[in-house]
């Protein structure tokens, strides 16, 4: 208790800077708020430092782990529903590396001096989130520049950055407002700070007013939302009355015109061997609603099996037949029947940590009864992968299932002409969590300047422009169909050519400035 009040003040500024994080996160916060968040932790560290205070360095580490443990809780706390581990593990390792990168911030001010302190904590959290992005734990929800998914007006040019220009934008604006609050020469501090706030707002509103010259053709579209409870009705009623509720359903809206009609994630409940995947009862019913409208094509979710071949190489999340020497694969799949009647299959590539796959499975493979079930299988999905885009007669289509939709650069250096995220939300129940998973794919709408189709099995389907404009949707708990004559766009982005450059260019950056802190603090 004693220590608790001497340590009042450093506490109040915790608690200040993980409610600005907090209230600054879509869908309900007030996505300026983010540019102030950091300030109380920069206040922190310069109290701790200037003090007597032993391992100062330690005592910020702790403070600023619990700041980023109350954001991550505050913000993600709907994982919970879906597993207690899981939430758990997303709370601790992010808030570890977050609270990592300012351990390093502080570290590197005492070691460099204050302004490459500053580069190192802008290049540091960069790269901190790109990690995130790319390894076997990785959780990029909360990836700063993920914020503004509810204040486009302000990112436009995400179509040249990404999210991590975001992030980019938000440390940059956070060091410069502190130093102007903690410096008496304001003059040089005010005018760099109004051009950071003023510079990208302006290039937004300029890149959002321009004329729309590249827009070439539409598509009519239909979606879905069998709105199908995943805790109780999913995995216990037939996967045939559940796909015939789809085909009726999908009827409704379904005319002549018609070329796309899409399912959510895992819409077909039967198990489908990719080798007949022809011959199961489902993609022969769809087939047939095919027959009554020759321009449809269709894209569903299923979990589909593949089986090796004997003698032939198996992958790493192969699983054995019961007493049989036989081997296969489970797939989270987006199969596509095209509307001559050719069937392609799609394998979820980005999976979900402790769900979908084992991390670090060399370490870890004995622990896969930890692993949630979220869709009637546990344990290490397969994530091979032959194909890019589903191609209709007159467009590509880029699917991306669930979790991949967070992803802005799984999508770089490829050529489609809309993106369709099919997924199920209902896990996360009627929180803000389908809510953000919803307003992020807006963010990947700018970043590729390609029109978004959305299909949940229950949580917010619905149709998104290039220019991240929700049109149609269909919302929470409701079994809703929805149609929309989608517009395309056949412009490249910076972003789509060169994707998370800043993440790249960051950990070189950081490489550097490590080096440079290790030998100086040698040479000390």
């Amino acid at each position: 208790m004693i220590i608790f009040v001497k340590d009042m003040k450093n506490y109040i500024l915790c608690f200040l800077s993980a409610l600005l994080f907090s209230m600054s996160w879509p869908v309900s916060g007030f996505s300026p708020l983010i540019f102030l968040a950091f300030i109380p932790l920069f206040f922190l560290a310069k109290k701790l430092k200037s003090s007597s205070v032993q391992n100062y360095n330690k005592k910020f580490f702790y403070f600023s782990f619990l700041v980023f443990l109350l954001f991550n809780i505050a913000t993600t706390y709907w994982i919970y529903y879906a597993t207690l581990f899981g939430a758990i593990m997303a709370f601790l390792v992010n808030s570890l590396l977050m609270s990592l990168v300012m351990y390093l911030f502080l570290r590197a001010t005492t070691i460099l001096g204050k302004r490459l302190g500053y580069l190192a904590f802008i290049v540091f959290w960069l790269s901190m989130e790109y990690l995130h992005l790319n390894w076997d734990l990785s959780w990029p929800w909360l990836t700063i520049g993920n914020c503004f998914s509810e204040s486009l007006f302000l990112i436009n040019w995400y179509e040249y950055t990404g999210v991590l220009g975001g992030t980019l934008w938000v440390l940059v604006v956070n060091v410069l407002i502190f130093e102007f609050i903690d410096n008496t020469n304001k003059i040089k501090t005010s005018i760099l700070l109004t051009m950071c706030v003023l510079a990208p707002f302006l290039l937004s509103n300029y890149l959002s007013n321009r004329s729309d010259n590249k827009q070439l053709d539409y598509i009519n579209i239909v979606v879905v939302q069998p709105n199908i409870d995943p805790y109780h009705e999913k995995f216990n009623i037939g996967y045939n009355k559940q796909l015939d509720d789809f085909i009726a359903l999908a009827r409704t809206k379904i005319d002549s015109n018609t070329e796309l009609l899409v399912g959510p994630e895992t819409a077909l409940q039967e198990s489908i061997w990719e080798s007949k995947v022809e011959d199961s009862y489902s993609i022969q019913e769809l087939k047939k609603l095919q027959n009554n409208f020759p321009k449809l094509s269709i894209i569903v979710g299923a979990t589909t099996y593949k089986l090796f071949q004997f003698g032939a190489k198996k992958s790493s999340t192969a699983r054995q037949i019961k007493n049989e020497n036989l081997w296969y694969d489970i797939y989270n799949s987006a199969i596509f029947i095209s509307n001559n009647s050719d069937v392609s299959i799609y394998h979820k590539t980005k999976l979900v940590p402790g769900a979908e796959k084992i991390p670090f499975p060399s370490l870890l493979n004995n622990i896969s009864a930890l692993s949630v079930n979220l869709g009637g299988v546990s344990g290490s999905l397969g994530s091979d992968n032959n194909i890019n885009t589903f191609n209709t007669s007159k467009t590509k289509v880029l699917p991306l299932i669930c979790y991949e939709s967070i992803y802005g650069d799984l999508n770089t250096s490829k050529k489609f002409d809309l993106m369709c995220i099919i997924t199920n939300d209902g896990w996360w129940k009627n929180t803000s969590g389908y809510k953000q998973h919803f307003s992020y794919a807006k963010l990947r709408a700018i970043e590729q300047k390609r029109p978004i189709i959305r299909c949940a099995n229950t949580g917010q389907s619905g149709f998104i422009t290039y220019k991240g404009e929700v049109v149609e949707m269909a919302d929470w708990n409701e079994k809703k169909v929805i149609k929309s004559k989608v517009s395309l766009c056949n412009e490249i982005t910076f972003y789509n050519q060169f994707g998370d450059y800043l993440g790249r260019l960051a950990s070189f950056v950081g490489s550097i400035l490590i080096l440079m802190m290790f030998v100086k603090s040698k040479v000390k």
